[in-house]
């Protein structure tokens, strides 16, 4: 992989710390335009990595796609913590722009590996659990957002699921760290969902969760461009 792209992922890193420390002191602005820095920056990656590496234009239009609706969905809620008035809207709208990422992420994964049925009936399964979660944790989710993120869910897990299929096939270095990047994108958006809509105690411990999983998500998956062969 190109020096390059180590050194953006680098920056990107320094930005997402940056994101981090600023929300754990409540300095919502300064921690907004560290997080746009830092998603600019994933972006960054996918697209010099295949201007050095252009191996698979399809995987690499749809992982820049996944990216780059990430980087939409983070300004979205990057303005909901400085204008927290329009949060229950900037919440849904900044939901649909990761939802249609994670489709685009997905189709990446199709296109390398073709369609996966037990990977279908794991996405399925998601979508059942985050029901069962919705109700069990007794989250305060508007009854309209409640199938965006059941679906949501669904292909968060779908896409992890035929992540793993895509590692396990083809054992190569680009798609084992697409998987572990999509493990680390569930977990982050677990601890985003009990963040936003359970009233959990000590919040600073989940901001720093949630991030410190959430760049390095994007980041691995950005990066799986440049490592393709």
């Amino acid at each position: 992989m190109s020096p390059i792209c180590i050194v953006l992922a680098a920056v990107t890193i320094v930005f997402a710390v940056g994101c981090i420390a600023f929300r754990r002191k409540g300095k919502a602005f300064e921690g907004m335009m560290c997080k746009f820095m830092a998603s600019f920056g994933f972006i960054s990656v996918a697209v010099v990595g295949y201007s050095l590496n252009p191996v698979d234009t399809y995987y690499f239009c749809m992982m820049c796609f996944s990216v780059l609706f990430g980087f939409f969905g983070d300004v979205l809620l990057g303005i909901k913590e400085v204008a927290p008035t329009f949060k229950s809207r900037l919440v849904a709208l900044g939901t649909l722009y990761f939802l249609a990422g994670h489709v685009f992420a997905l189709c990446a994964f199709i296109s390398a590996n073709g369609f996966s049925l037990p990977a279908l009936v794991a996405g399925f399964s998601g979508g059942v659990f985050a029901l069962i979660m919705m109700k069990a944790f007794k989250m305060k989710i508007d009854s309209k957002l409640k199938p965006v993120m059941t679906v949501y869910y669904a292909a968060l897990v779908y896409k992890m699921a035929s992540a793993a299929v895509l590692a396990f096939n083809t054992r190569e270095t680009a798609f084992i760290v697409a998987f572990i990047g999509t493990v680390l994108f569930l977990i982050s958006d677990t601890c985003l969902g009990l963040l936003y809509f359970t009233p959990v105690k000590r919040k600073n411990i989940w901001v720093t969760a949630e991030l410190s999983t959430y760049y390095p998500a994007q980041i691995l998956l950005a990066m799986s461009v440049a490592l393709m062969k």
